[in-house]
């Protein structure tokens, strides 16, 4: 295979109240100016979403197995001559990132490709085992993982142009004080024309870049790592889009105007959305798919969709908080040429299993997938299972990571749905 080089080494929560009589904690001081009216908006957003359908079962989808690892996979993802999946660090191995040519089959061949700097050590613990989210960018292969165990170690890095090895691209996201230095964890990376964003350090972040990631500077928040979770962004329709849990359990999706040319924020005032009440649902993703007027939100135990590029939301999967089925959403496809079709996937933490749905009428009925998936009919009883990614290849054809146990045993399959 051309370009590749072998690795040497290679339960429901209470809802907290917010009064504004009583100082502001840790959490409060990440409070953005009207969140207050915000979440009043959200309230006042709701629709008639609480009894819909539960996804039914696919009789023609199929899954088919094509390759298997002890290591967990954590993301799969192709460009213009390769496919590629990371790979969990283990207890005497670091992490490991697999490349093949991209027509992918049970049978492709697969190697190591050289991480350098990029490379996260191995790991006593399954607790605190890492690996990278694979992800195409503006044309470029990146990686963003979790760098909290050193300085030195690297949260951003891309695919050299020779497709040898991974460089790192983060270096304004490294942060020195007084006494210490820190890497700033970049959950997410997002192109728009010739800028990228990011949201390292988690909290209210986001950074934007100029230059294609060779330097940040903040577009809201700052370069310094925040207490709250990392917030989904995206950028449509001339604003940036925000979701997250900041309080904590006190779940956001926001909207921001933007100057002309996205440099900056015009106001960081958020608009005013209709938004169906969130309760404690933290919002794991927020994207475009295809047409630029849909903007989907996944969230712990449901999807809202947006028709008018992220200004009103609907339910279009809702499960309640204390239901027998309780998904996180956090990865969604639509494959090319099917503007209609959504993928939908990520775990059931009521059941401890991966979750996989699709929909043929842009997310208003949805067939389920997950019996078919590997880790779904457990042999570990202790088993936590979930779908990691999804990526289409040039042929068309869905790609999907799934662990059958808690960053252990990865499977890489190929998802064929029924009728479309």
């Amino acid at each position: 295979m051309q370009g590749i080089a072998l690795a040497v080494h290679d339960s429901p929560r209470a809802l907290p109240t917010l009064s504004t009589e009583v100082p502001m904690n840790e959490f409060q001081k990440c409070l953005p100016a009207g969140l207050i009216a915000a979440t009043l908006l959200s309230a006042c957003g709701g629709n008639n979403d609480s009894f819909l359908p539960e996804p039914v079962p696919d009789p023609v989808a199929r899954v088919d197995l094509l390759m298997s690892n002890e290591r967990g996979m954590k993301s799969v993802t192709v460009d213009d001559k390769h496919a590629y999946v990371a790979l969990t660090n283990t207890e005497t191995e670091g992490t490991s990132i697999l490349a093949t040519a991209r027509g992918v089959s049970a049978k492709s061949s697969w190697q190591n490709v050289a991480l350098g700097e990029c490379r996260l050590p191995a790991s006593t613990q399954v607790e605190v085992r890492r690996a990278a989210d694979l992800k195409q960018v503006g044309g470029k292969t990146l990686m963003m993982q979790p760098a909290w165990g050193s300085a030195d170690e690297h949260t951003l890095c891309e695919l050299d142009q020779a497709k040898m090895s991974f460089v790192p691209k983060d270096k304004d996201f490294r942060i020195c004080y007084e006494t210490y230095c820190e890497r700033m964890h970049v959950g997410d990376v997002k192109a728009v024309g010739k800028r990228w964003f990011a949201n390292g350090g988690a909290g209210q972040n986001v950074q934007v870049s100029d230059n294609q990631g060779l330097n940040w500077r903040p577009l809201m928040g700052t370069m310094d790592s925040m207490s709250c979770t990392h917030q989904s962004f995206e950028v449509v329709g001339g604003r940036l889009l925000t979701g997250g849990e900041c309080p904590l359990d006190m779940a956001y999706v926001r909207a921001y105007t933007m100057n002309a040319d996205l440099s900056a924020l015009a106001s960081k005032v958020p608009e005013a959305l209709v938004v169906p009440e969130l309760e404690n649902r933290n919002v794991h993703l927020i994207t475009t798919l295809g047409k630029n007027e849909r903007v989907f939100v996944g969230v712990e135990g449901g999807l809202l969709r947006s028709d008018d590029s992220g200004k009103s939301y609907k339910f279009v999967l809702k499960h309640p908080i204390e239901g027998p089925n309780y998904p996180y959403i956090t990865h969604l496809l639509s494959p090319a040429g099917k503007p209609n079709v959504i993928v939908a996937a990520g775990f059931d933490k009521a059941k401890a299993l991966p979750y996989l749905v699709w929909s043929n009428d842009n997310g208003d009925k949805w067939t389920d997938l997950s019996t078919l998936l590997p880790g779904y009919k457990r042999t570990n009883p202790d088993a936590d299972s979930q779908v990691t990614s999804i990526a289409e290849d040039a042929q068309g054809r869905i790609l999907v990571t799934v662990n059958e146990e808690f960053k252990k045993k990865g499977r890489l399959v190929e998802v064929k749905l029924g009728r479309l």
